[in-house]
């Protein structure tokens, strides 16, 4: 059955659209001058090597005093000494702190972020825009520290932790002589850093609770944290949100429709095989059986692309309520996602 509109209705409808999309601008393109955060920065990396006699059991008392339970979280699980409850935990801090290696990635540290102050600028920018669209959730403490390799990103309800050893550039000898691949190594920098510890932050604060998702629910989460990045990022390019290559993207955007095809032809959008969903989702240099130049996590990418479809045919739709529809078929199907 057909529906017929008056042009006044029609004219009240194009109105209301055009306030909503502001006439065709970007939704995400929002005003936060007056947001205010007040983003505050520990470098513990600085504090933790910078006791020229040795580090005491009272020196361990006084910086868990000081950092609470990124300091626990620090010792028991980044760098896996033991709680700060054992007596003897100095001894091995100053193991740490004293090893020649972990002294060489420190000054190395030191050399590149010695001055974190346009790296709190863009976190505080994005924390902005978190504050904007999620104006109840709380802002966390930013802690700098030195991992021994182990964590890029730690986080907790008050704290996001930031191991700046895994940001130290693409090249880093370190790194070819752990024998980290390329593809992993290629956004471990400066420039990744910030969007390292945002994507780091929303992952914890959006978790897909859902155990033995199938493969749909796995792209439309991680769709939408992409989107969110998108939000509280605006200027930031896609290549780096999503740890790509501008050669990658491209075959992306290129393919967008067969790799679509592909995963409705061979029935995989509800599989949950976890071979399958790691082919689509996990760190990988490229896809089996894909042709040439399909990068790793192929799937986030078409997850993301969904997304944006989602958000741009339901204008009325917050970033908040996004965020909190587990509904991926929903999304999928309101999407009208058709590449």
């Amino acid at each position: 059955m057909k529906s017929y509109f008056s042009t006044l209705n029609s004219l009240i409808t194009l109105v209301v659209l055009c306030t909503l999309l502001s006439c065709g601008n970007n939704r995400l393109d929002v005003d936060t001058s007056n947001i205010k955060v007040d983003l505050k920065v520990k470098r513990f990396d600085q504090e933790l090597f910078n006791y020229p006699k040795g580090i005491t059991a009272k020196d361990v008392v006084e910086m868990n005093t000081a950092y609470g339970l990124f300091f626990q979280d620090f010792t028991q699980s980044v760098i896996n000494i033991g709680s700060p409850k054992n007596p003897n935990l100095f001894y091995q801090l100053n193991n740490f702190t004293k090893d020649s290696y972990i002294k060489k990635v420190k000054g190395d540290a030191d050399k590149l972020y010695t001055n974190f102050s346009p790296y709190q600028a863009e976190l505080e920018n994005a924390f902005k825009h978190y504050k904007y669209y999620f104006p109840k959730k709380e802002i966390p403490e930013v802690i700098t520290y030195i991992s021994g390799f182990n964590y890029a990103i730690t986080t907790d309800e008050s704290y996001l932790g930031i191991g700046l050893d895994m940001f130290l550039g693409k090249d880093y000898d370190a790194y070819k002589q752990l024998g980290l691949p390329q593809y992993k190594t290629a956004f471990m920098s400066n420039e990744g850093l910030v969007t390292g510890a945002m994507l780091g932050w929303i992952s914890t604060e959006f978790e897909l609770k859902e155990k033995n998702a199938d493969l749909l629910t796995e792209m439309i989460h991680q769709g939408k944290t992409l989107y969110l990045l998108d939000a509280l990022m605006p200027k930031t390019s896609n290549t780096v949100k999503i740890n790509y290559n501008q050669t990658q993207l491209k075959w992306c955007n290129n393919n967008e429709q067969p790799v679509w095809f592909y995963f409705i032809d061979n029935d995989l959008l509800y599989t949950k095989e976890t071979t399958e969903i790691i082919k689509y989702m996990g760190e990988s240099p490229f896809i089996q059986g894909f042709p040439d130049g399909s990068p790793g996590r192929i799937g986030h990418w078409i997850g993301w692309q969904i997304v944006k479809a989602y958000m741009d045919k339901n204008p009325t739709v917050t970033l908040e309520k996004l965020m909190l529809n587990n509904n991926a078929q929903q999304i999928l199907n309101a999407s009208k996602y058709k590449p």
